[in-house]
């Protein structure tokens, strides 16, 4: 988010003036942020957060009622992050279909917490634990993002109408958040596959890597859409 996180109890005791709270506010999503890199978003607890910060976490509290206000709070930024990145990319010139799925697979194997905190934990968790200011806050970042990649998208691959452009981005990001969890498994899920197909009870699946089958969902899902 952009300051270093304050370790210093002491020194967050002394946050009076607006501008100390505002830099305890910030090092509080910056320290959710790294931990959730880390860990996984999954993982991340309020205790965490406000150890890695170095307050009580009744103190972190007066700042965010829950866990997942912080993380709606980060996806508001990564959002607009992922968004400004590959306006950027797409705005160089015009692309070919190979080049727009390198760039949007690129953007997503970049960013892994827009896969995992930014649509299945959104969606699924976060947005019904939280006031609905802040549901709408976050929502309200999405569809922008959204909206800003795909006319990017068209402009730079005429060959979309903005609502495929649009239908691209949109199942791009949902099938990134699916593949994210298949290709990166719990713990206890993947010291099952380390087993032997006998201790498992089960033949070995094949590896899912990432980057590769998102790019060939693009890859099919673009064609389809210039043939409907």
């Amino acid at each position: 988010m952009g300051s270093a996180p304050v370790t210093s109890e002491g020194a967050f005791r002394r946050a009076r003036r607006p501008e100390q709270k505002q830099q305890r506010y910030e090092a509080i999503l910056d320290a959710a942020h790294a931990l959730a890199l880390r860990d996984g978003v999954a993982a991340v607890t309020l205790t965490a957060i406000a150890a890695e910060v170095g307050m009580h976490k009744s103190a972190l509290l007066k700042y965010f009622g829950t866990r997942e206000e912080i993380f709606l709070r980060l996806a508001e930024s990564d959002w607009s992050a992922w968004a400004d990145g590959l306006v950027a990319d797409l705005g160089r010139g015009p692309v070919d279909e190979q080049q727009l799925v390198e760039v949007l697979t690129r953007s997503l194997v970049e960013r892994p917490l827009i896969c995992q905190m930014l649509t299945t934990h959104s969606a699924l968790t976060f947005e019904r634990e939280v006031p609905i200011e802040a549901a709408r806050r976050s929502k309200s970042a999405a569809m922008q993002a959204a909206g800003e990649v795909a006319d990017a998208v068209h402009a730079a691959f005429p060959a979309l109408d903005p609502g495929a452009s649009r239908e691209l981005v949109i199942a791009t990001g949902l099938m990134a958040a699916s593949l994210w969890q298949v290709a990166h498994p719990a713990p206890v899920v993947a010291a099952t596959f380390d087993r032997s197909p006998e201790e498992r009870g089960f033949p070995q699946a094949a590896p899912i890597h990432f980057a590769e089958a998102l790019a060939r969902f693009i890859h099919i899902h673009l064609a389809g859409l210039r043939h409907v």
